[in-house]
């Protein structure tokens, strides 16, 4: 991740969809002649401003006025992110609200020797709230939750000391607010794989839980997706954690699937004319179009952002991940790819907003885009 979590061990059988995928189609590329060009069905892209001209964008410097590096978390508005901020010595890790030309203003401060992170940002009902996991002088890591009013101008308020064993998964729904509540999964105790959803309420209190058996990560609110299903041939497993209603997704023989709530990214190793593509279906089998062929990478573990965006890069062969890809979006509703950035170094997404990062150390910019304005 961009903002530096150390990745946190876990059982040899926990494996996620999206990470399972990612690493088939890295498989796939590498086994790719340098020949191979963009699948000719693909739309050409088009640049933002012809086809979203509405659409709302804002921008934040990596590099703060004391000199601290920055790295946006969550954007409450185009003009307004909430993130880590790390001292120039490199001693402090800061978590700060940055809003235009104002001086960042400071919501917590850690110590960097206690391996801090700020993670799960998610907003509603007149929230904002996140989890922060540090570790003690001993080397246990406790998790946190926290919250502060949506415009980010107030007081931060911690609301669970304990929240457990929180699973991350880099995707904007690990956290979820619904009812009043606030919604996060925890790694289940036992030898057999079972998940804990926990919640509790946004003025705080004593957290509920509940156990259900499998390995589960959150996606669109309420469904879960069985992360240990991701295999060619196979069946994705949906679970709405309300209704306790359960779904499928019946992948083909060729298809290596990613599930969200709404569709599944496929990467379909071949297909009739002999070629890899990526493809978009829902997850009731319906509705399946190609969207990309196989010069492309996945940059976010969510599927469909809003159930309407697939974010893909260009792995250009020319082009170096140390100076940027090309950056597109797939408009389920269009049929269309848009190039949204030629020089995309690290891309984030959350609560309806896109960002990425571009440039290096004192040239480090961020711009972010509101996805909900590209009507």
């Amino acid at each position: 991740m961009v903002d530096g979590r150390p990745a946190t061990a876990r059982p040899a059988q926990v494996r996620w969809t999206g990470l399972f995928a990612a690493l088939v189609a890295v498989v796939w590329l590498l086994s790719l002649s340098p020949d191979d060009v963009r699948d000719p069905t693909t739309p050409v892209p088009a640049g933002v401003g012809s086809v979203w001209p509405q659409a709302v964008r804002g921008s934040v410097s990596g590099s703060l006025a004391d000199g601290d590096t920055y790295t946006p978390g969550f954007f409450v508005d185009a003009g307004t992110s909430i993130g880590q901020a790390v001292t120039a010595d490199g001693l402090v890790v800061r978590l700060v609200v940055v809003r235009g030309a104002e001086p960042a203003r400071e919501l917590r401060r850690l110590p960097a020797e206690s391996a801090p992170q700020f993670f799960g940002f998610v907003s509603g009902q007149g929230w904002v709230a996140w989890a922060e996991s540090a570790e003690d002088a001993v080397g246990r890591r406790t998790t946190s939750m926290w919250v502060i009013g949506t415009d980010a101008g107030g007081a931060t308020r911690r609301i669970v000391a304990d929240a457990g064993d929180v699973r991350q998964t880099d995707s904007a729904h690990e956290l979820a607010i619904s009812d009043g509540r606030l919604h996060w999964t925890v790694y289940g105790d036992g030898a057999d794989p079972s998940t804990e959803l926990r919640s509790v309420v946004l003025d705080g209190g004593d957290p509920r839980a509940r156990t259900v058996p499998g390995t589960w990560s959150p996606v669109g609110w309420p469904w879960l997706v069985d992360s240990m299903d991701a295999v060619a041939g196979g069946r994705v497993r949906l679970l709405d954690r309300v209704s306790n209603q359960t779904r499928e997704f019946v992948a083909g023989m060729a298809d290596f699937p990613s599930c969200g709530a709404t569709w599944c990214r496929s990467i379909i190793l071949d297909d009739d004319a002999g070629a890899g593509r990526v493809d978009l279906v829902r997850v009731d089998g319906t509705q399946r179009r190609r969207i990309a062929g196989p010069d492309v990478g996945f940059p976010l573990t969510d599927v469909a952002v809003l159930d309407r965006f697939e974010v893909l890069t260009a792995l250009d062969p020319a082009a170096s991940t140390f100076q940027g890809r090309p950056l597109l979006i797939y408009d389920v509703s269009r049929g269309t790819t848009v190039t949204v950035a030629s020089d995309a170094v690290s891309v984030l997404c959350r609560g309806g907003f896109l960002w990425w990062s571009s440039g290096f150390e004192d040239r480090l910019s961020w711009t972010a885009m509101d996805l909900r304005t590209l009507t």
